[in-house]
């Protein structure tokens, strides 16, 4: 009779241990539009920035 000397759950399936990558759509909604924002204020800029000395039509 042998004696293991590691505990294990019996409850779960056998999966690595390295924990999943979280979705992006499961972060709340502050941190979504915390990460989106700085990237759409630098599109707004280059914007205004390639339109600068454009006149109107």
């Amino acid at each position: 009779m042998s004696t293991d000397s590691h505990t294990h759950s019996h409850g779960q399936p056998a999966t690595s241990h390295a924990t999943p990558a979280r979705s992006v759509l499961a972060w709340p909604a502050w941190l979504r539009v915390a990460a989106v924002l700085p990237l759409v204020l630098l599109l707004w800029l280059a914007v205004l920035w390639a339109n600068e000395g454009a006149g109107l039509w």
